[in-house]
């Protein structure tokens, strides 16, 4: 990095360090300030002016020489330090002082805005320390913790972290974390904030679709999910804002994400438990027709798939649990499919998946809704000269064959 780029990132974080506005807004800021001069100096000055203009417009990565000694990396530092005393103090006694707890909240908040509002370089760079070692001590002093005020910022704390490094999400998903949240649900099933914050960042920690370990199975197996199912169906009465059904909702498709066998599916498995499903299965054919993917929180990679569309190919991939669909809920569905083929990319072959199994485990032969437009779309399929679109005309070719009596009249 040249001697510019490094005095404006300097420049920069002095701004928000004296300014206490976020990352963002400090280069607004800066921005605003360097334009104006511009305007109002001697035309000498235009150059100068315009190349900090320049380098606030594209990246400016904070150079090693100074991300130590930035403000909040030094912040961060204490903040983590202090909370690894607090947890080192927890395992020492069996009771908490009480007088600490205003002093543990103040450091939390902190740490929360540090991680939302500083350039994300800096806290992921002071988080990744000794690999991650402050973050694994965070989630062991929230096992211990039994103050609710506490927890729910400490939950926040982890949320603000997942959004800044999938490592982190890497990280919580292994940690015992997830068990502390699933018993948390359970313990505290009519608690709507309780519900909200476990739920959420449960959301998150599943969002990238990789598998949990079998030691969570315990806490997060088949009974949970169907724990999940239930409050989906029937959420706290005091649930005012009418919130706790979808944010549930949310949890159980990213949970869903991880599998990749619907024979070992803990989620089809549990729908397998229930004989209805009513919210459960219009709330997803709403999601599936605006399609929205709820639990694609982050941008970070790689994509997993969408996790709406997966869930619906499990459900149907599944005889029993494709039951819990109406009969016109499947022809909604199928009116999905109908649409989605007609604009289908070459080589996306999910919603020609969907169909298949939507054909062999409903009761579709009773009533073969949309089987001519169904056709031409395949048609349109089989006239398509792209290399990407071969896969899609094999699946196309299997269909046909597997069902001759809907293709071959």
């Amino acid at each position: 990095m040249g001697d510019n780029e490094e005095l404006f990132s300097l420049l920069l974080h002095k701004v928000r360090d004296s300014t206490q506005l976020s990352h963002k807004l400090s280069r607004v800021a800066l921005s605003v300030v360097a334009s104006s001069l511009r305007d109002i100096l001697p035309p000498l000055a235009a150059p100068h002016l315009d190349t900090i203009l320049l380098h606030l417009q594209g990246p400016l990565p904070v150079p090693e020489s100074i991300i130590e000694e930035t403000y909040d990396a030094r912040r961060l530092r204490v903040i983590f330090a202090e909370m690894n005393s607090c947890k080192e103090d927890s395992q020492q006694r069996s009771w908490m002082l009480h007088e600490d707890e205003s002093t543990i909240l103040e450091y939390i908040r902190e740490l929360t805005s540090i991680l939302t509002n500083s350039d994300a370089s800096v806290s992921k760079h002071v988080m990744s320390r000794d690999k991650y070692h402050d973050v694994v001590s965070l989630t062991q002093y929230y096992q211990m913790e039994t103050r609710w005020s506490i927890r729910q910022l400490l939950l926040q704390a982890f949320g603000a972290m997942c959004s800044l490094d999938v490592a982190v999400v890497r990280l919580l998903l292994n940690s015992v974390l997830p068990m502390e949240l699933a018993r948390d649900m359970r313990s505290n099933c009519r608690n709507v904030t309780c519900l909200t914050y476990t739920a959420l960042l449960l959301t998150m920690i599943f969002s990238m679709g990789e598998p949990m370990p079998i030691t969570h199975s315990d806490h997060l197996g088949i009974d949970f999910v169907i724990f999940l199912l239930e409050l989906v169906e029937n959420p706290p009465d005091t649930d005012v804002e009418e919130q706790i059904s979808d944010l549930v909702l949310n949890l159980v498709i990213s949970y869903n994400l991880q599998f990749t066998s619907t024979a070992e599916n803990t989620v089809v498995k549990a729908l397998a438990q229930i004989s209805m499903a009513k919210t459960f299965t219009e709330k997803i054919l709403l999601l599936l027709n605006r399609e929205e993917d709820p639990v694609r929180i982050f941008d970070h990679q790689p994509v997993p798939p969408h996790s709406v569309l997966k869930l619906f190919v499990d459900i149907f991939t599944n005889e029993r649990t494709s039951t819990l669909f109406y009969t016109n809920d499947t022809k909604v569905l199928i009116d999905i499919i109908v649409r989605q083929l007609t604009d289908l990319s070459p080589g996306d072959t999910q919603y020609l998946e969907l169909c298949r199994v939507v054909m062999r485990n409903s009761s579709y032969g009773d009533h073969q809704h949309r089987r001519d437009d169904i056709c031409k779309c395949f048609t349109l399929i089989f006239c398509e000269e792209s290399e990407k679109s071969v896969d899609d005309q094999q699946l196309v070719r299997n269909i046909s064959n597997e069902f001759p009596q809907f293709f071959k009249k």
